[in-house]
């Protein structure tokens, strides 16, 4: 073996060493859905809600989503400086200029006295920021910065000064009103402010220095509860005691906010300077801790779970869930964010990260090692031992460090060719465990070695033929190692391997770390996708995401005392040891919601006081004594009630029918330490008394059988603490009236008197079919007689004999042939009651031009066809249409002394034909007062046959068959013809 010391004389120091520690916020803006980065005021309501009062509206937050409010839901100016709740939980909103509104009943009503208060204001009078309270008489009593006065508005709308410094000799005062404090002043003056606090014993007047920097004075006053008086004015912050007693400290930027807590703290909010923690007890020592400096913090909020809210000018909201935690990072002095390796050692922190860099962090500032070895890569591992020794592990090399030198360890096991030595890395370790400060077992990719006393001394593949790929390595007793690998758990005894993975599969799975308790088959492993897995007590148990584990994908693991830390791919888990063996332990989750810069974390290192936390985004520390666990329990809410996949108003309780038994239920808790991500267990009384656990914000119930049913669900934040009380909801679902006893009854008298009904009705059906029939016949002989007319006929015969006598023999033939076929259709058509429709054409055609020849061509026609009318197979009620044509061409066209036009079409609409008759006639007015009264009545009875018979048809068929008469004008409204429109059924 060679042996290799390298004392390090000089550890280059990074050129800035930083003040490093940062807590880590959380931040929210109008990228996460605020409606404005301009922040005013932050509170909570009495329900859990935080409002967020912005110059675009105000924000109500659940943890989960933001929902704005502007004018357009009621607010009666977007800009809104303060947000107050009063006795009976209605959330009130001031506005500037001076305008209110509150929130009651999920709705924002604007106040019926806003134009008493806009007068008041004037264009620009500002309220004083906590010195504004309604009452419990609906009285609200409020302060501007410059008036001087203490105001009271009462529910009648009455004004009343109930303070007016503009009578006293000071120019500023603070006055208690129901207990409430109240800051006031005059405008401006050139001397020096002078206070008057009246409600302290025998009164007081308190002079101080008036500000030199600022031109116009910000006020703004909080009391703690055994009575100590803080009052800013610009830059000067006053405590006041209840005894009088009173110390003035110059805070040198002008101060937007003071705020004093239970945990006996002062948080001042200052332009553009951030916000300051103090004291209370010993605020003359400074600040003890300092936030966000270059933003101007306009409120501080401490929440029910103990998180922490800054609103600002500039960039949103900071929230900052718990003040335990707080990270380095690049900006705090890491040579770069992706910390790998994390480890104790000499009262530092020693940090491997992914550029190579190596670091250690001694009383809160980053130091950065330049240089070890001009050769040194990647570090791949950090571990000590015993606080003696460090080992270095990297890419190829092992480094050890005992405080004052480095050693470096190259791989010399002989066994190895030495042509094939130079074509690997000479150590491709994964894991190592410290046996002695001379001994180590290294964990390589392809199997076990030993280092001892600067030699290889045992290589597993080279002497025992074992090829592992070894990524963990514990020591479970004093004889035995446990090596996690690719494919399982293995127990090494310097002897032998055995595989324990063979009465196992969970022991099969590729671990990545190991924690034991020097006692055999008693351990806890990480793995690569299966969670944990626990060995107690002879039996072998999982632990995984079902159970409440972040992620199944464990990347390191640390015992501190009887607590298990387990790192993972998606958060921090901490699992009492004591509880392991449980079928449900409890694991508190911690994700960046609760603290950390990210949620993937690489290692874990530390001690009962603080857990170093190695994450790609930078270097996370845990300090336990400052963390307070949530004891606030998360309320819950049902916001939304679907049924039938129509949403309706949430009610606590429903009456449905049967068929409305498609339920969704939506509902959320409200934990901002958790982000809104809660676990939640929900269970549907009348269905199952079994709770089932979920993520999901909603849950469906389909086609649930009628009964009386209850809806519970209670939400779990990540400290294990549940809901103090369900949010309910009860239905009931109502049976189906055919399952009723009435019903079953009815049923049978229904039946009954049905059949009987049937039978009178059958009977009565019959008779209606045979008098339709018989009408149906009736009226087909007078529309044949009607298309028989005797007038025609005659007519027809007088201008064929015409013919005849003028020895025209070719036209008395066609004139003659034509009348046949005509007379031949008519009689054929007699016989049925639907004729195809070519038959109809035909007819029609055959008339027309009968009554053309005999008019000495008086008229041209025309017969058209939509091509998608099959007109062989479309059939429709017989003598229908030629009535209509006849009135065309005897009413119409007669009148006409220029040629006369008629057009029939056939279309096919919906599945009815439509008969189209159009002529260019005089018109249905102008005919109509040409007509003698033997022509009406005969007109009158043509159209009554066809209008009975449609009627007889509409019965017979069950369609509605109808006529349409149409009047057609010019644009000088003088007439140009009559259209019929028939609707025709089509008859299979």
């Amino acid at each position: 073996m060679i042996k290799r010391a390298l004392l390090i004389l000089i550890i280059f120091i990074s050129g800035n060493v930083l003040f490093a520690q940062k807590p880590v916020f959380r931040h929210y803006s109008v990228n996460e859905g605020l409606p404005s980065s301009e922040v005013y005021h932050i509170t909570q309501d009495s329900k859990g809600y935080i409002w967020i009062a912005t110059n675009m509206g105000v924000s109500r937050y659940n943890g989960k989503e933001f929902r704005n409010y502007d004018i357009q839901d009621g607010l009666p100016e977007n800009t809104v400086f303060e947000v107050y709740e009063d006795e009976t939980g209605r959330v009130w909103f001031i506005g500037f200029p001076f305008q209110l509104a509150y929130f009651k009943n999920d709705s924002i009503i604007p106040y019926k006295f806003n134009s008493v208060l806009r007068m008041i204001a004037g264009k620009g009078a500002v309220p004083v920021k906590k010195s504004f309270r309604v009452d419990k008489e609906d009285n609200v009593v409020f302060s501007f910065l410059r008036e001087g006065k203490i105001l009271q508005l009462s529910k009648s709308g009455d004004l009343t000064t109930l303070y007016d410094i503009n009578l006293k000799l000071y120019n500023t005062a603070i006055a208690s009103i129901n207990d409430h404090l109240f800051a006031f002043q005059k405008g401006d003056s050139g001397e020096d402010i002078l206070i008057n606090i009246d409600f302290l014993k025998n009164g007081k007047e308190i002079k101080i220095e008036k500000s030199k920097k600022y031109s116009h004075g910000n006020v703004i006053v909080d009391r703690t509860i055994d009575g100590i008086i803080f009052f800013a004015q610009n830059e000067n912050l006053c405590l006041i005691h209840p005894d009088g007693r009173y110390k003035s400290f110059d805070l040198k930027d002008r101060i937007f906010w003071i705020s004093v807590h239970d945990d006996g703290s002062l948080f001042v909010g200052k332009e553009i300077a951030g916000v300051e923690k103090y004291n209370i007890s010993s605020i003359e020592n400074g600040f003890i801790e300092k936030y966000l400096d270059n933003y101007s913090v306009t409120s501080v909020f401490i929440d029910n779970e103990g998180g922490k809210w800054f609103s600002t000018i500039e960039n949103g909201v900071f929230y900052l869930s718990n003040e335990g935690f707080y990270s380095y990072t690049k900006s705090e002095g890491l040579s770069g964010d992706n910390v790998k390796y994390v480890e104790l050692f000499d009262d530092k922190i020693y940090l491997g990260l992914a550029n190579n860099s190596f670091s250690y962090i001694e009383k809160n500032k980053v130091k950065v090692i330049k240089d070890i070895d001009s050769n040194l890569k990647q570090i791949k591992l950090l571990k000590s031992f015993k606080n003696k020794l460090l080992w270095i592990i990297t890419d190829d090399y092992v480094y050890s460090f005992d405080k004052n030198a480095y050693k470096k360890f190259i791989n010399n096991f002989k066994r190895i060719d030495i042509n094939s030595r130079g074509s690997r890395s000479i150590f491709n370790v994964k894991d190592i465990y410290p046996i002695s400060e001379s001994e180590i077992l290294l964990g390589e990719a392809r199997g076990l070695s030993i280092l001892k006393d600067g030699d290889v001394i045992y290589n597993s593949f080279y002497n025992d033929n074992v090829e592992l790929r070894i990524e963990s390595i514990e020591r479970e007793t004093d004889s035995s190692f446990l090596l996690g690998s690719l494919n399982g758990l293995w127990r090494f005894t310097g002897s032998r391997y055995e595989f324990l993975g063979v009465g196992s599969p969970l022991l099969k799975q590729r671990i990545t770390d190991i924690v034991a308790f020097g006692e055999k088959d008693k351990y806890i492993l990480g793995t690569k996708g299966s969670g944990l897995v626990v060995s107690m007590n002879d039996t072998i148990k999982q632990i995984s995401r079902l159970k409440g584990l972040s992620s199944n994908s464990i990347t390191s693991l640390l015992i501190t005392g009887n607590d298990l830390w387990v790192g993972t791919n998606s958060g921090l888990n901490l699992i009492d040891i004591r509880d392991i063996g449980k079928a449900n332990p409890n694991i508190v989750v911690f994700k960046k919601e609760q603290g950390l810069i990210s949620n993937e974390i690489n290692q874990l290192a530390g001690n009962k006081d603080y857990i170093y936390i190695a994450t790609n985004a930078g270097l996370t520390v845990f300090d336990r004594k400052k963390h307070n666990p949530v004891k606030y329990v998360p309320p819950v809410y049902i916001n939304s009630v679907s049924i039938m996949k129509r949403d309706t108003l949430v009610a606590d309780n429903y009456r449905l029918l049967y068929n409305q038994n498609f339920i969704t239920i939506s509902y959320y808790g409200i934990s901002f330490r958790d982000g809104g991500n809660l676990l939640y267990k929900y269970r549907l009384k009348g269905l199952s008394d079994d709770w089932v656990t979920t993520n999901n914000l909603e849950v469906e119930y389909a086609f649930l059988p009628p009964g009386d049913y209850r809806f519970e669900v209670i939400a779990i934040n990540s400290d294990g603490i549940e809901s103090s009380a369900p949010a309910v909801l009860n239905f009931v679902i109502l049976s189906p009236f055919w399952k009723t006893w009435w019903f079953i009854l009815l049923s049978v008298l229904a039946i009954i008197a049905g059949s009987f009904m049937f039978y009178s009705y059958r009977l009565r059906q019959i008779k209606k079919e045979h008098a339709l029939q018989n009408d149906t016949n009736w009226y087909r002989q007078q529309s044949l007689t009607r298309q028989m007319d005797p007038h025609f006929v005659f007519n027809t015969l007088n201008s064929i004999q015409s013919y005849i006598i003028k020895n025209d023999r070719m036209a008395s033939s066609q004139y003659l042939s034509k009348f046949a076929k005509l007379m031949r259709l008519i009689l054929n058509n007699s016989q049925k009651q639907a004729v195809p429709l070519s038959n109809e054409i035909a007819a029609l055609n055959l008339y027309m031009e009968l009554e053309s020849l005999r008019f000495q061509q008086k008229f041209e026609f025309s017969i058209k066809c939509d091509s998608s009318v099959d007109t062989e197979a479309s059939f429709i009620p017989a003598f229908l249409i030629q009535p209509f044509i006849e009135n065309a061409i005897w009413h119409g066209i007669m009148g006409l002394k220029t040629i006369g036009i008629i057009s029939v079409n056939f279309t096919k609409v919906a599945g009815q034909l439509i008969c189209t008759i159009e002529d260019n006639g005089i018109g249905r007015e102008k005919s109509k007062a040409m007509k003698s009264e033997t022509e009406k009545a005969r007109k009158s009875l043509g159209i009554s046959l066809v209008e009975s018979r449609l009627n007889l048809l509409n019965n017979f068929y069950g369609v509605d068959m109808k006529v349409i008469f149409t009047d057609l004008y010019s644009d000088d409204k003088i007439p140009t013809g009559t259209r019929v429109v028939i609707n025709l059924p089509i008859i299979n």
